[in-house]
């Protein structure tokens, strides 16, 4: 999951040198299009720590316990994401 979000990451990066280079006549859609790829970055860099942080709690032996509340994460969140290092609640609560 790491390298396929660190390939996803380059491929933007190499998306926005494109675009950088390439001329746009209607600067709207220009913002739009930057605005929308800093978002999806972000999304892919947070992602990534969180994966990093996954694998280091595995190493730790802490893995599946909630960096928050020190509660479990239910089976099912792990499951559906496995990069997860807080319960639902503590995850809504920090965003």
């Amino acid at each position: 999951m790491r390298e396929e979000i660190l390939r996803m990451h380059t491929e933007q990066a190499q998306q926005e040198e494109w675009e950088n280079l390439a001329d746009r006549g209607d600067i709207g859609q220009h913002l739009h299009a930057r605005q929308m790829e800093a978002t999806v970055g972000r999304q892919l860099a947070r992602r990534l720590e969180n994966i990093e942080r996954a694998l280091q709690k595995i190493e730790e032996g802490t893995y599946g316990i909630c960096d928050e509340t020190g509660e479990p994460i239910p089976r099912g969140r792990l499951e559906a994401v496995p990069e997860a290092v807080y319960t639902i609640e503590a995850q809504r609560r920090r965003e």
